[in-house]
C-alpha cells in the first residue's frame, strides 16, 4: 500500500465531526517509512554474516606424533533470524580427520543460539603447527571458513637419577631417587614409575606421581635390595589426553663390598692395672656411612668383666661420630684380652667387632700392688732398688720425675733478684763499678 493510500485510510477512520490534522498524516508516513526500511535491511543481511565462531578447543592442547585428539568448534547465531546449515567439515592439513562424515546433515540454528562441532583427529605428520580448516556450508547461500591451529610435539618425559649408590652389598637395602620432569608445552596425567629387574626386590612395586604441569618436576624414591649384579629398569608411564606413553630408564646394579653399614673402629686404647683389676679406655668411631644403634663395649674370654664398668653403653653413633669408653675387668694371667664392640643397624640386625688388646705394656695405677710392694722397674734407681731421690733431687718414679730441686733454685734466684732491685743493690753495684 502506498503512503498516500495509507493517509486516506487514516483520514476515513477519523469522525467527520473531528477534522483531520495535517501533522497526524505526516507522523503516519514517517512510521511506515521506518518499518519498511527495517524490513528491507533484514531481508538483505546475508546468513553467513549472522554466524560467528566463538570458541575453539584442541584436546590435548599439544599432540605427540601418533596421538589421537579432538578439535571442537563452537558457533553462535548473532542475528535475529534462523540460519539453515547443510553440513560441517574439518579439512585436514598435516593431521588426519577420523570422523569427517559426522556432520553431513546439520539443521537450523535459531537466533542467539550456539552449536558445537567435535572432530576426532590423529597426528600422523612430523612435529610442527598445522592449520586444518573448519568449513560450514549454509543451505540457502554462502559458507564459513575458519583455520584451527593444531600443535604436534613429540618431546617425551625426562627421567634421571638423583641419588644412587655405585655398588650394592648383597642383601643390603639401598635407596635410589629418580627425578621425573615434564619439558612439554602441555601437561601430562597419570604419571606412574614402575621398577623391574632380575635378582632385585623393591619395597614399593610402583610410585604414582599424578599430573605434571609444563616444566614441573617430581621425585620418586625406591628401596632396593639386590642379590646379584643386574640391570634395574624403571618404566615411566603417562597419558597425553587419552593417549598412553612410556619412557624407560635403565640403571646398572653392581653387587660388591661397600662401607655403607655402620663400621666400628677403636682407637687410643689405654690399659691401666690396679691390683688384679684392669681398666681399658679409648675411643670408638663409626667409620661407616649409616647410623649405628645400641653401641656397647665390653670384654670376652679369657677376661671377665667386673664392676664398676663391666659393659659401657655408648648408644647411637652417626657416621664419622665417636665416643669415649671405659671398661673394667680381670684377666688372670692372660697376656692379651679381646675388646668387643656390639652394635645394630637401622634394620635391627646385630653386629660384633673384636679388637685384641695386649696387656704387656699396661701401666700401673698406683705405686704399690695389693701386697704393698713397689712393682719391679717402678723405682727411680736400678730395677728392684728402693725409690728415693735422683741425682738432681728428683723423685725416682711416677709423679717424682719432676725436677723439684732445679725448680726451687730458679724460684729462690728470682726472688733474690727482685729483692736486690727493690733495695737498690744493683744501683750501688753499678756505681762502684764506675769508680
Amino acid at each position: 500500500m502506498k503512503d498516500h493510500e495509507i493517509c486516506k485510510n487514516v483520514i476515513r477512520t477519523v469522525p467527520e465531526a473531528e477534522p483531520m490534522r495535517p501533522h497526524l498524516c505526516i507522523l503516519v508516513l514517517i512510521l511506515s517509512t521506518i518499518a519498511g526500511a527495517a524490513a528491507a535491511a533484514e531481508t538483505t543481511t546475508p546468513a553467513e554474516a549472522q554466524i560467528a565462531v566463538t570458541n575453539v578447543t584442541v584436546n590435548p592442547n599439544t599432540l605427540m606424533r601418533g596421538d589421537t585428539g579432538t578439535v571442537t568448534v563452537e558457533i553462535k547465531n548473532t542475528g535475529s533470524s534462523s540460519v539453515a546449515i547443510s553440513r560441517a567439515e574439518l579439512y585436514p592439513d598435516g593431521i588426519a580427520v577420523v570422523n569427517d562424515k559426522t556432520y553431513n546433515s546439520v539443521g537450523t540454528i535459531g537466533p542467539g543460539n550456539t552449536m558445537s562441532f567435535t572432530f576426532t583427529v590423529r597426528a600422523d605428520g612430523q612435529d610442527g603447527i598445522y592449520y586444518p580448516t573448519f568449513y560450514l556450508d549454509l543451505r540457502d547461500s554462502g559458507s564459513i571458513r575458519y583455520s584451527v591451529p593444531v600443535t604436534v610435539e613429540s618431546t617425551e618425559i625426562r627421567v634421571s637419577v638423583v641419588d644412587a649408590p655405585e655398588t650394592y652389598p648383597a642383601g643390603s637395602q639401598d635407596t635410589i631417587v629418580l627425578s621425573i620432569g615434564n619439558p612439554r608445552e602441555g601437561s601430562v596425567n597419570g604419571v606412574t614409575v614402575t621398577p623391574s629387574g632380575e635378582g632385585v626386590t623393591n619395597t614399593r612395586t610402583a610410585v604414582f606421581l599424578g599430573a605434571l604441569a609444563p616444566d614441573e618436576m617430581k621425585n620418586a624414591s625406591f628401596e632396593i635390595t639386590a642379590s646379584q649384579s643386574t640391570e634395574l629398569t624403571f618404566d615411566v608411564s603417562y597419558r597425553n589426553g587419552i593417549n598412553e606413553h612410556h619412557t624407560t630408564l635403565t640403571v646398572p646394579v653392581e653387587v660388591g663390598g661397600r662401607a655403607v653399614a655402620p663400621d666400628m673402629v677403636v682407637n687410643n686404647i689405654e690399659v691401666v692395672r690396679s691390683g688384679s683389676t684392669i681398666t681399658l679406655t679409648g675411643d670408638v668411631t663409626n667409620a661407616g656411612l649409616k647410623d649405628a644403634y645400641s653401641v656397647k663395649v665390653t670384654v670376652d674370654d679369657p677376661a671377665t668383666a667386673t664392676d664398676p664398668y663391666p659393659v659401657y653403653v655408648v648408644g647411637g653413633l652417626e657416621p664419622d661420630d665417636f665416643s669415649s669408653f671405659e671398661v673394667t675387668c680381670t684377666a688372670g694371667g692372660a697376656s692379651s684380652i679381646p675388646l668387643v664392640v656390639e652394635h645394630r643397624d637401622a634394620d635391627g640386625r646385630a653386629f660384633t667387632e673384636t679388637v685384641t688388646v695386649s696387656l704387656n705394656s699396661a701401666s700401673q695405677a698406683s705405686m704399690a700392688d695389693s701386697n704393698g710392694q713397689v712393682p719391679s722397674g717402678m723405682a727411680g734407681g736400678p730395677q728392684g732398688g728402693r725409690g728415693g731421690m735422683g741425682v738432681f733431687g728428683s723423685f725416682g718414679s711416677g709423679f717424682g720425675q719432676i725436677p723439684v730441686l732445679e725448680i726451687l733454685l730458679v724460684i729462690v734466684g728470682g726472688v733474690a733478684v727482685v729483692v736486690g732491685w727493690r733495695k737498690g743493690y744493683f744501683g750501688k753495684l753499678r756505681a762502684r763499678m764506675r769508680k
